[in-house]
């Protein structure tokens, strides 16, 4: 129970980041390419990995990762979690595995987007 607990409190922190740190940066540029969450995918990506290696280096107890990597940056950006997973495939000499999983991340998850947008929107044809 402990963990799920540690898992609500480190996602709800986490998606408060990522609304303000995606919000403020959107609004600095000005422009109508996604740059606030390019960021937080960014910098999510970057902070995670940078945890993870302090995380082995001090042998983190699983409730600590449990809000960390989990909660705090899984609320923050899914895709940093996307990017250690390619990572660790790379660093244990799996790039076949790697490869595949960054191009059907990427493929699937536009394709399910793209299904989702159709489905929806003739879902909502269907009920007016």
């Amino acid at each position: 129970m402990i963990k799920v607990l540690l898992l609500i409190t480190g996602g709800a922190i986490g998606t408060v980041f990522r609304y303000g740190v995606s919000t403020w940066v959107q609004r600095s540029m000005l422009h109508s390419f996604p740059f606030g969450i390019l960021s937080v995918n960014v910098i999510g990506s970057f902070l995670i990995g940078f945890c993870w290696s302090i995380a082995e280096t001090c042998n983190l107890s699983a409730g600590a990762r449990v809000f960390l990597f989990t909660g705090l940056f899984g609320g923050f950006t899914t895709f940093s979690s996307f990017a250690l997973d390619t990572m660790s495939l790379m660093k244990t000499g799996e790039y076949k595995l790697a490869l595949l999983n960054l191009i059907a991340s990427n493929v699937l998850g536009l394709l399910a987007v793209f299904l989702g947008l159709l489905l929806g929107k003739n879902f909502m044809s269907l009920i007016k």
